[in-house]
């Protein structure tokens, strides 16, 4: 899941589509069969504004749900263009006609609402669900001590395999580097791609990226993110030849053919055949599976990439988009009362049930076997969680780093050319927000 509005596009954007500027009809809402509402005096449906257009119904399922619980529900009001959707919420975040709930992005693209004065703070919705949720998902919506919007999605990033070929030749989830390595050995030899990679799209050129600096210093990762450390350091640096010996070992797909991703995607027609074993991905991609075929837990399975330095701390990437209460919302009490129960363990037992994610409540089960054994582990053995590359730094610098990365990709040499433009516009971006 991506956007591709960069930091100063958001700043610059103007005037599109103002949410308030026409009123929308009221929507009745209905019941399930054989199931009683409780009935509040001055029932309400609040306006969810979104830009993720086939997630309608699982908005409105919710919204229905939230409603029958507390008395305050929401009905979807979507956008088909992000850069409009963005753009729309800049021009009225000021103002009362703003959605009274919206859906945005976590980490630095959240940073810009929150400046801005757009989000409101609901730091007491997470103290009062702390035991349920990360130290790590909050900290990803926490700004100057703070927390504003709840996590709409959490996906954890894994390595989803396919179990028949790992039946087939024998293997088994790695639980080391070294195991990992003889692992894409054998399946090099077998005829087998490895790893499934792309540059459609332009944004997947992190992920190996990101994985081979996280599985060997999580720390370098941490400062790099906060511009505490240089894209053209030592250990950045041999991070990206560790993943160029992989390129040239032809351990990935070829980039420029395969498309992987929320929208076409031809891997998993390459996945199914058996052509590729593995792929480095967001479990938001199991649906992608799914509709081809595949079933989790049958078909395919995940695992956590094992650590490069077993004696760094276990770390595992996730990626989240906040749900956020309007500052100047005309109903912010009510949308506040409506993200409460979106937090509690009915709501998100609703939602996963609704969409299949994974939920950031730990209490909540995935209907996913592949996804409950991966948050299992993560429970148990205490991994902390990172934010994605594409949410964890300043945005100019991640649009200049995904072309770098793709142009890595189809022309492995010496990275320090590739580092060094990067770092160039690292250096601009960081100067620019200390200034």
């Amino acid at each position: 899941m991506d956007t591709r509005q960069t930091r100063s596009g958001f700043l610059k954007a103007s005037g599109a589509a103002l949410l308030g500027a026409a009123g929308l009809p009221g929507v009745a809402l209905g019941t399930p069969a054989g199931r009683s509402v409780a009935v509040f005096a001055g029932d309400k449906t609040l306006k969810l504004a979104n830009d993720k257009v086939t997630w309608k119904s699982w908005f409105n399922s919710e919204g229905k749900a939230s409603r029958a619980a507390v008395g305050v529900g929401w009905q979807a009001v979507e956008y088909s263009d992000t850069t409009s959707y963005q753009a729309a919420i800049r021009t009225s975040g000021r103002t009362s006609k703003v959605p009274d709930l919206y859906s945005w992005w976590s980490g630095w693209l959240m940073k810009e609402i929150v400046d801005a004065g757009f989000a409101a703070d609901v730091s007491a919705l997470w103290d009062k669900h702390a035991s349920a949720y990360s130290k790590g998902v909050r900290a990803a919506f926490t700004f100057n001590g703070k927390t504003y919007g709840a996590p709409l999605y959490v996906g954890y990033w894994a390595v989803l395999y396919n179990k028949h070929i790992f039946k087939d030749q024998g293997l088994k989830p790695p639980k080391t580097w070294a195991e990992l390595e003889q692992i894409t050995a054998k399946l090099k030899g077998a005829g087998i791609t490895p790893f499934g990679a792309t540059i459609d799209g332009r944004w997947p050129g992190f992920i190996y990226f990101e994985e081979f600096l996280v599985r060997s210093d999580p720390a370098l990762y941490t400062r790099l993110m906060a511009g505490k450390a240089k894209y053209t350091d030592p250990g950045v640096v041999k991070g990206m030849k560790r993943w160029g010996d992989w390129i040239g070992k032809e351990y990935f797909t070829d980039p420029s053919s395969v498309t992987l991703g929320t929208g076409a995607s031809n891997f998993s027609s390459y996945f199914k055949q058996g052509k590729v074993a593995m792929v480095q991905i967001g479990t938001w991609f199991e649906p992608s599976l799914a509709g081809a075929g595949l079933k989790p837990g049958v078909d395919f399975g995940s695992f956590i990439m094992p650590m490069i330095n077993p004696n760094a701390p276990k770390v595992v990437i996730f990626e989240s988009g906040p749900l956020v209460v309007a500052e100047h919302g005309s109903n912010k009490a009510d949308a506040i009362k409506a993200l409460d129960y979106f937090m509690s363990r009915q709501g998100q037992t609703a939602w996963v049930k609704a969409t299949g994610f994974v939920s950031p409540r730990s209490d909540v089960r995935s209907t996913s076997p592949a996804d409950r054994e991966l948050t299992a582990t993560i429970q148990g053995q205490g991994y902390r969680q990172l934010n994605r590359y594409w949410e964890a730094t300043p945005h100019d610098i991640v649009e200049v780093a995904v072309d770098q990365f793709d142009k890595f990709m189809l022309k492995t040499g010496d990275p320090l050319p590739y580092l060094k433009t990067i770092q160039k516009q690292a250096d601009k971006s960081w100067a620019s927000l200390k200034g």
